[in-house]
């Protein structure tokens, strides 16, 4: 690795006008890519090999050759995620100490329950969701590998919810927030095991025997988002095989809402509702009834632990301004 490392350090230092087809070939070659020349070729756009130099930089951690807003951006995807999953991997892995990865990435293991000293990327895939950028796999000595998405969207954000979702007791996704040399912010999140409330597939089992759960689970963080200010709901929820609503992708906050308001989506309880309502009126009323009912006891509980701790609640936005400040501006 500390061979391939020095030959694109070497390339890269080069004056762009000096990086010639046939350099960039031979690096592209000592990474592992099969057929170098083809894959240089795979985009018709006068950005793409620029864009290949972005990705061999190891201090480069936007793993998209291009942007998204560019017209061949989904060409560029597809032809990088086509390479072997093992260039992939040792495309990242070279890019680890250069950002000094390697401690938050074995805290975040640590967080979801694979404690090691050691691991190796198997696997970086670039993504074309608005909140991540890459998932990495990365396998720990007993076998066991462990996925995490790489994303720069709004990290400070996903930060000052996390730790207010812990001062009230209510649950966030795996994640660990880098701050590179740079000055920026990286987000490392674990994708979770669970139900995502707001999939079109839910089993009338799982929500037939989960919606009270799911649902008071919601609302609580809902109470605490409708005091945030975020807009989103539950696209952003999923529900644990035990029952437990995390909360994921917290990245909007500071929005005047309102108090006891909905976002961009349907409330919860209509939405499971809509999965387990009955044909006959009267019991279908009946089950919403509940539903509401659950969702509103639920919400009024933890706003009122809010308001009451309200003091706790500024001391911490307070405590974290140079968070509050990235975010807003």
């Amino acid at each position: 690795m500390g061979t391939l490392l020095q030959e694109i350090q070497t390339f890269l230092s080069l004056p762009e006008e000096a990086r010639t087809g046939d350099r960039r070939e031979a690096v592209l070659k000592a990474l592992g890519v099969p057929h170098p020349s083809r894959f240089i070729e795979e985009v018709w756009t006068g950005k793409w090999e620029a864009g290949i130099d972005r990705l061999l930089d190891p201090t480069n951690l936007r793993i998209r050759p291009l942007e998204p807003t560019d017209f061949h951006f989904k060409w560029a995807l597809e032809a990088f995620n086509a390479l072997p999953a093992s260039v992939r991997g040792r495309l990242f892995a070279l890019k680890i100490d250069a950002n000094n990865l390697r401690g938050p990435i074995l805290a975040l293991l640590d967080a979801a329950g694979l404690s090691t000293h050691e691991f190796e990327v198997v696997d970086l895939v670039a993504l074309s969701k608005v909140h991540a950028e890459a998932a990495v796999t990365v396998r720990i000595p007993d076998g066991r590998r462990c996925p995490f998405e790489v994303s720069h969207f709004a990290p400070s954000a996903e930060e000052l919810y996390a730790g207010a979702a812990r001062l009230f007791h209510v649950r966030t996704g795996t994640t660990y927030i880098h701050r590179l040399l740079t000055g920026a912010q990286v987000l490392l999140e674990v994708p979770l095991e669970a139900i995502r409330l707001d999939a079109e597939d839910l089993s009338q089992d799982d929500v037939g025997r989960l919606w009270p759960l799911a649902i008071r689970g919601v609302a609580r963080h809902d109470a605490l988002g409708d005091v945030l200010g975020t807009i989103l709901r539950d696209p952003h929820h999923i529900l644990t095989r035990s029952g437990e609503v995390i909360s994921i992708h917290n990245y909007e906050l500071f929005h005047d809402i309102g108090g006891f308001r909905f976002g961009f989506v349907e409330p919860i309880f209509l939405s499971l509702w809509q999965h387990l309502r009955a044909p006959e009126l009267i019991e279908a009323r009946s089950l919403l009834g509940r539903m509401v009912g659950e969702y509103r006891t639920a919400y009024v509980e933890k706003r009122q632990e809010i308001q009451a701790r309200w003091g706790e609640l500024e001391g911490y936005l307070a405590a974290h301004p140079e968070a509050i400040q990235e975010y807003v501006k």
